[in-house]
């Protein structure tokens, strides 16, 4: 009789399956935004905390490769703050989308992000000038709706990955 061993079911890869997902994510927000619907503050606000689940991701993939266990832990654990933190203004977007009368509009808000570094370096891709309740759908869901269910799965699966990593 053969003893069965259980094998992990998630590898060092998992994270950059999240990393692939978040590019696609950006690049589909992108694709949206050259359709004429140009981002707001809370939008790219999102954006950002897609890219740093992306930048975390491949960092924490790098270290598993590399037997780093602790830090690639750290790296996904950041990850995953980053998506919950992109999971807490996407909650706003939603908000503000099912509630027309409030709106965040070009406010401080949108001063302040169009101001950062980043949006100087990178305007086709942080520059806030939409309105946030002006929001196009796809499939009959609003974008926000969808950012923040891509948040609720790649916050998981950074998540469920941290207890996939393990020495070479």
């Amino acid at each position: 009789m053969t003893s069965y061993k259980p094998t992990r079911v998630f590898s060092p890869a998992l994270p950059l399956v999240v990393a692939l997902c978040a590019f696609g994510i950006l690049a589909g927000a992108l694709w949206v935004q050259h359709q004429s619907n140009p981002p707001c503050p809370l939008c790219i606000l999102q954006r950002m905390a897609y890219l740093g689940m992306l930048a975390f991701a491949l960092i924490a993939a790098g270290l598993a490769a590399a037997g780093q266990v602790a830090a690639s832990r750290l790296s996904l654990l950041l990850g995953a703050l980053g998506g919950l933190a992109g999971l807490g203004v996407a909650g706003r977007h939603v908000w503000l989308v099912w509630h027309p009368g409030q709106t965040c509009g070009l406010d401080p808000l949108a001063a302040t992000i169009n101001n950062w570094s980043i949006t100087h370096w990178v305007p086709w891709m942080f520059r806030a000038d939409g309105l946030c309740a002006d929001v196009p759908s796809i499939l009959g869901v609003s974008l926000p709706l969808w950012s923040a269910l891509g948040f609720i799965l790649l916050t998981t699966l950074l998540l469920l990955s941290m207890r996939g990593v393990k020495r070479r």
